[in-house]
């Protein structure tokens, strides 16, 4: 199985590594999973390549159906992680809907129901006012 996942982002090799360190900008779960973090410029000067290798799933293939199925899949979580931090790294901000106000989140996926507005109580949960 492929334990790898890459994103491109606009900004310079040493600025980004320097937001990626910040706290205020640091990705939460890949810290936490272990995963390694290389940084490579991207080709025709099109901003740096961050590359992720989350390291073997315990379990093997059933083990990472099992981890896909809780939504503690390593490798989906540094995903999400990944593009929090180009959409915060590119634009300032991470974008939010009525549909899912705590963003797009893997282990949501498996849990969703038909688009409506969130009632009150639902917004406060997801920490949105």
């Amino acid at each position: 199985m492929n334990n790898r996942t890459a994103i491109t982002v606009l900004r310079d090799r040493p600025e980004l590594e320097r937001l990626w360190n910040d706290p205020q900008c640091q990705p939460e779960h890949i810290r936490d999973i272990g995963a390694t973090v290389t940084f490579k410029d991207a080709p025709g000067d099109r901003g740096t390549e961050i590359h992720i290798d989350v390291g073997d799933r315990a379990g093997g293939r059933l083990g990472a159906v099992a981890q896909l199925v809780k939504g503690a899949d390593p490798l989906a979580k540094a995903k999400d992680d990944l593009r929090r931090f180009k959409a915060r790294v590119e634009t300032g901000v991470i974008p939010r809907s009525d549909g899912s106000p705590e963003g797009e989140l893997a282990e949501r996926k498996l849990k969703q129901r038909p688009a409506q507005p969130l009632d009150d109580s639902e917004l406060q949960k997801a920490g949105v006012s």
